[in-house]
């Protein structure tokens, strides 16, 4: 078990997480976690960023901040966590103990709860696998359903898919879906604005879609930031509100960033604004004392400001989660429409604190079809998992895995119980020792998952979940070469 300093932590965690930002960071953090091989499992890293928190605010002085990693802007990152067959997610930053968080409501977070929640990671030996647990499954009472917890199974080593005898060699068709929107972003920024009521500027031509990704309005009076765009063309359209003087760590990111970095914003803001338009500066960071809100009072004021974006916020299910940063008086309120699925792209992000809403982040959409797509066989698909750009750089995240459990706790991978080979002794002509597990496919279903390809966003993809004979699962794209059109760079 790795140990952490609670409090740099907790100022790490997201107060505003904007989940399904620019590009989605359920997505985002899975393509994060592919990347990483298996023997990183016991380690993690987040940023999550707060103040100029939006889906695509990206302007300069959002990037500084960021690296001084005290939790302003517009993402979180993460690597470390393992699926479980319950859809749970095993992350770092929890200990194997049951979740203890209160149940009071009241929001404020507990100091010693997990620093790193909600963290996807379908990383298993090789990069696109997916770990089933070899374990009952959890009771409610456990607090374990989220997590995994003990007996959560993971390769410690990379591993080579055999098919095995009865496999379907046959090759049906699926379909393709994506989040799609045909909202226009400046018309619904325009409609937001009138609502609120918001009287911002609007960046100089070419500004506002370098810096910050859509259509923007600022208010220099306040120092609040409006903004909504589209994930490429004719994607799912995101919004964003930031109070940017209204976050707690709004004097730490003045006083922590270097004079060159914070010289350069001032000239990269004036440039966008014009030159009657400053930077806000240190002494313009509000007062954030009092109280933090309950759980409910943070969830009816979500609510309120919510509906001046034109959604109907009473077709979403709205809640406190358990990750908040108890350093701070502010609530984190998120929530999905009732009839999509929890954690999807489809959410909402709101912050508030006691002198009210300080963030939020949202997506707009439907899931539409993009037709019918040949797919390859069940044994062909044990072979293209060996294949670097199937099994590692375009792996597959399971609707399975991403299921919401009983809990948000997370916890460590636990050691696997199997017999390690013992570190060979270095010798003149030796052959080189390299840990690898050939695994015999035993059985395979036709399921749908999660992909990012060369998209404004992630589409939902007919997968092959493949099972080994361990139990464990693996996932592959099922989408036919034919259906593939692989663009180079470059040219």
């Amino acid at each position: 078990m790795v140990e952490h300093d609670d409090e740099p932590l907790n100022r790490l965690r997201a107060s505003d997480p904007a989940t399904g930002s620019h590009p989605d960071l359920h997505t985002l953090r899975r393509r994060i976690a592919q990347k990483a091989p298996a023997s990183q499992a016991d380690t993690a890293t987040a940023l999550r960023d707060e103040m100029f928190a939006g889906p695509a605010i990206r302007a300069p002085w959002v990037a500084a901040a960021a690296v001084l990693a005290l939790g302003f802007g517009a993402g979180g990152y993460a690597v470390g966590a393992q699926q479980g067959p319950s859809g749970g997610t095993l992350a770092a930053g929890q200990t194997d103990e049951p979740s203890t968080g209160s149940d009071d409501g009241d929001g404020g977070g507990d100091g010693e709860s997990p620093a790193l929640q909600g963290l996807e990671r379908s990383v298993v030996g090789h990069d696109s696998a997916s770990a089933t647990m070899m374990a009952d499954e959890p009771s409610a009472e456990s607090g374990m359903g989220y997590a995994g917890g003990d007996g959560q199974a993971w390769d410690p080593g990379p591993v080579r898919l055999v098919a095995g005898p009865g496999l379907p060699t046959d090759h049906p068709t699926g379909e393709v879906r994506a989040l799609m929107s045909d909202e226009d972003p400046q018309a619904f920024l325009a409609a937001w604005a009138e609502r609120l009521p918001f009287d911002g500027l609007r960046p100089k031509d070419g500004a506002a879609e370098d810096w910050f990704g859509g259509d923007v309005l600022y208010d220099p009076d306040g120092s609040r930031i409006l903004s909504a765009g589209v994930d490429g063309a004719g994607g799912a359209l995101n919004f964003s509100y930031s109070d940017l003087l209204a976050d707690p760590y709004c004097a730490d990111m003045y006083s922590q960033m270097p004079e060159a970095e914070m010289d350069q914003m001032r000239k990269e803001f004036t440039d966008a604004f014009g030159d009657d338009v400053a930077l806000p500066d240190a002494s313009q960071c509000k007062d954030t004392s009092g109280p933090a809100p309950s759980a409910d009072e943070a969830i009816a004021q979500a609510k309120e400001f919510l509906a001046t974006t034109g959604l109907d916020v009473s077709a979403y299910e709205l809640r406190v989660p358990d990750y908040q940063d108890g350093t701070v008086n502010q609530v984190m309120v998120e929530g999905w429409p009732e009839d999509s699925a929890p954690n999807g792209q489809l959410n909402v992000t709101v912050t508030v604190g006691p002198q009210g809403v300080t963030n939020a982040y949202g997506m707009v959409g439907e899931m539409r079809s993009l037709g019918d797509y040949a797919l390859i066989s069940a044994t062909e698909a044990v072979e293209r998992y060996g294949q670097r750009e199937f099994g590692m750089e375009y792996g597959i995240t399971l609707d399975e895995d991403v299921e919401p459990g009983l809990t948000d706790a997370t916890t460590m991978p636990v050691e696997p119980s199997v017999q390690m080979p013992d570190p060979s002794p270095v010798e003149p002509g030796m052959k080189i020792p390299m840990l690898l597990k050939e695994k015999v496919v035993t059985g395979a279903e036709l399921t749908r998952g999660t992909i990012w390809p060369n998209t404004g966003g992630p589409l939902e993809v007919p997968a092959w979940k493949l099972t080994t004979e361990d139990g464990m699962h693996y996932a592959v794209l099922a989408l036919a070469d034919e259906s593939i059109d692989w663009q180079s760079w470059g040219d």
